[in-house]
């Protein structure tokens, strides 16, 4: 004679919510930053600019490489050698034919003129401490989640320095000028990454723009 089965189990009963029954509404957190509203007109696409965007990433790119090979690994000779890789790359970007050469040129002249130039071999010197290219960080700005990315940052003689690379050409002849503006341009940018870094480093913090393509450097120190 077979044992006979366990009755099944009851299915649990249900209960009906209050007809005015409404959610709590939860803890207020940290908004995120959110996106700008698209601009309904149409705008003219600007080749010029798209293309000076894409020479400025390409060229980042291979500071980063730098940084992570190590200065020393690095001559004008092996720059040069890049210049088939940085035209593909570029022209996946987006880059048109008629720009890919000056566009490459571009790039070489950036990152030969670092390797070349003693601001430019300082940023990335191997002597100096906790040294980041491509630094991403996020943080509290304005009362919202925000990200940066920092272009190169380390310490020397007990001071962070915060660095941004502008790959950008000029065409006129007053140069002292056009950096000025740069300066102008980007100096709240540079502050804000400061508002970031100061959170997680505690020392003096002095910001600089290097301008590879005319041989330019400006820095000021950050307080507060």
């Amino acid at each position: 004679m077979s044992a006979a089965l366990p009755p099944a189990p009851c299915p649990p009963l249900l209960s009906r919510l209050p007809i005015g029954w409404k959610p709590s509404q939860p803890e207020p957190g940290v908004p995120a930053v959110a996106a700008a509203p698209a601009r309904a007109e149409a705008i003219a696409f600007d080749w010029a600019h798209e293309t000076a965007r894409h020479v400025g990433i390409v060229a980042h790119r291979v500071f980063a490489q730098i940084a992570r090979d190590g200065l020393e690994a690095w001559t004008p000779s092996r720059a040069a050698a890049l210049a088939a890789r940085l035209r593909v790359e570029l022209s996946s970007a987006g880059v048109e034919n008629a720009e890919l050469e000056g566009a490459t040129a571009s790039v070489l002249q950036s990152v030969i003129a670092l390797l070349t130039e003693e601001r430019g071999r300082w940023l990335f010197d191997s002597a100096h401490d906790d040294a980041r290219s491509e630094w991403a960080i996020a943080g509290i700005d304005g009362g919202a989640v925000a990200h940066v990315v920092i272009d190169r940052s380390f310490i020397a003689d007990g001071t962070r320095w915060i660095i941004d690379f502008k790959t950008g050409t000029h065409e006129g002849a007053d140069v002292d000028a056009f950096i000025e503006r740069e300066v102008t341009r980007y100096r709240g940018q540079l502050e804000r990454y400061a508002r970031f870094v100061r959170s997680l480093d505690a020392r003096p913090i002095r910001l600089g723009l290097y301008f590879p393509l005319q041989l330019a450097w400006r820095e000021w120190s950050c307080e507060g």
